[in-house]
């Protein structure tokens, strides 16, 4: 049993475990419709990185026990010890509803993620409205690597998947409450842009460390991305909103974000606002 694998163009950006990976594009693999699993082609992921593939009308199709589907496909090391992956269902004019499964070479079951384990995300920085599913993969023993297989079901064409409203997004970001602003509902469809990525879980959990597994020296280390601007601004303005406002866990939380993007000021920014109350 094989299954073919498609060659990426460039390298695949690494970061380090405190950063996303940077998504590396994948053009979408075509075939006819496939009948068992051997039969895909399957896009690299590594560890740690990200891909993102596009599913439409062109996309590989898997008619397969459960599986009557267009679909991603991506090949993930098994051999490397337990990390962390997040699925990833960007939702544009229509909506993706994912459901995914991670299989060996001979298309057994290893892991399989139900549409209800894939969460409404709502949008943030520069990320839009998405379905996200992050779960820890404890890979089984002796093989190099398995395949996940996202995919939906033709029963989700017809429905609908609720948005917010950018009114009462800005609402919020502003410490304040729409309550008349209803969600918006996006048709879902088969066709959708999917990103996954892998990072490690931590480097303690994983077992005796490889070449691949040792932390970067301090010469490869990534820079620290600089914040921009408008992300300080953003996160200015939003923490002082929600003192003023008495959204206090709204704060603290926002707090915390700001905090891990490195944006400077904003523990000041608290503070000020605070004691100014």
């Amino acid at each position: 049993m094989y299954l073919r694998t498609l060659m990426l163009s460039g390298c695949i950006a690494l970061a380090g475990c405190q950063s996303a990976p940077t998504p590396q594009f994948v053009q979408s693999a075509q075939t006819e419709e496939a009948r068992s699993v051997a039969e895909l082609q399957a896009a690299p992921v590594r560890l740690p990185s990200a891909v993102v593939v596009d599913i439409n009308n062109s996309s590989q199709h898997l008619k397969y026990a459960y599986i009557d589907s267009p679909v991603a496909v991506f090949e993930i090391p098994a051999n490397r010890g337990e990390y962390a992956i997040e699925i990833t269902s960007h939702i544009g004019d229509t909506a993706f509803v994912p459901r995914a499964v991670i299989v060996d070479k001979a298309g057994e079951v290893i892991e399989t993620y139900e549409k209800e384990m894939f969460v409404y995300t709502k949008p943030r920085l520069n990320l839009g409205n998405r379905l996200v599913l992050e779960q820890d993969f404890f890979p089984p023993e002796g093989l190099k690597s398995v395949y996940l297989i996202v995919y939906s079901d033709k029963s989700e064409v017809g429905g609908y998947t609720d948005v917010i409203h950018p009114a009462r997004l800005d609402a919020e970001g502003r410490g304040n409450y729409l309550p008349e602003v209803k969600d918006i509902q996006i048709p879902n469809a088969l066709e959708g842009k999917i990103e996954v990525s892998i990072d490690r879980i931590s480097l303690f959990s994983i077992g005796r460390p490889t070449t691949d597994d040792m932390p970067l020296k301090p010469a490869q280390a990534p820079a620290v991305e600089l914040v921009q601007p408008e992300t300080q601004t953003y996160y200015h303005t939003a923490i002082k909103s929600a003192v003023e406002s008495g959204s206090l866990d709204k704060a603290l939380s926002l707090l915390e974000e700001a905090k891990a993007l490195n944006v400077e000021g904003a523990q000041e920014t608290f503070i000020k606002a605070v004691n100014a109350r």
